[in-house]
C-alpha cells in the first residue's frame, strides 16, 4: 500500500479498485479524451483498468507504477488521478487528470507537484519526465509550473482516436529548482 499524501487542499491516497466507476466517469467524457492520446476503449472499464494496474504495478522497492487519485480535503470529491511509471528505478514518468469541474483551479499542479516531490523525496528517482499533446496549454502551463523543462517535441508519435498526436517532452531533474 501507499503512503497517503497531502497537499494544502488534498489527500492523495493510492487507487483502489472502487474508484474505478468513478474515474471511468470523468476520464471518458468528449472533454477529457479530447486531451489525450488514448483509445476510449482503453478507458471504457475503470475497474479493469485498476485491476491492470493491481497486476502490474510491481512489488516494494520493485515497484514501477504508483497510481493516485486526489480528493478534496474539505468536500471529499474525487478530483483527478495523478501517477508516475518506471521504466528505470531511477527515472519515472509523470501522468496526470483532473475533472472538468475542477478545471482552472490549480489542482493539476498541486497534484503533479505533490508526487514530483514524493518522486524525488520518498522514491529516490534522479529523472522524471513528462510527455504532453501539444495542443494540451492547460497541461503544458502545470509541467512548466513544476520545474519541468522543455526538451523537445516527438511528431506524430502515437495514433490514437484516428489521427496523429504530437507531443512536448518535458523532464525535471532531482537537483533542479522546484
Amino acid at each position: 500500500m501507499l503512503p497517503e499524501l497531502h497537499t494544502d487542499r488534498l489527500v492523495l491516497r493510492e487507487v483502489e479498485l472502487d474508484d474505478g466507476p468513478a474515474l471511468q466517469a470523468f476520464q471518458n467524457r468528449p472533454e477529457q479524451l479530447a486531451q489525450q492520446a488514448v483509445e476510449p476503449e482503453e478507458l471504457a472499464d475503470g475497474r479493469l483498468r485498476i485491476q491492470r494496474y493491481f497486476e502490474h504495478r510491481g512489488p516494494d522497492d520493485a515497484r514501477r507504477i504508483f497510481v493516485y487519485v486526489a480528493h478534496e480535503k474539505i468536500r471529499g470529491a474525487l478530483i483527478g488521478t495523478v501517477s508516475l511509471s518506471r521504466a528505470h528505478p531511477k527515472i519515472g514518468s509523470l501522468g496526470f487528470g483532473v475533472t472538468t469541474e475542477y478545471w482552472r483551479r490549480g489542482y493539476a499542479t498541486e497534484m503533479a507537484a505533490r508526487l514530483i516531490a514524493f518522486g524525488f523525496d520518498e522514491i529516490a528517482l534522479h529523472r522524471i519526465g513528462a510527455d504532453v499533446a501539444v495542443e494540451n496549454m492547460a497541461s503544458r502551463r502545470v509541467v512548466e509550473k513544476v520545474g519541468m523543462k522543455y526538451e523537445g517535441t516527438a511528431r506524430d508519435c502515437i495514433w490514437a482516436q484516428g489521427k496523429w498526436w504530437t507531443e512536448a517532452k518535458y523532464a525535471i531533474l532531482e537537483g533542479d529548482p522546484r
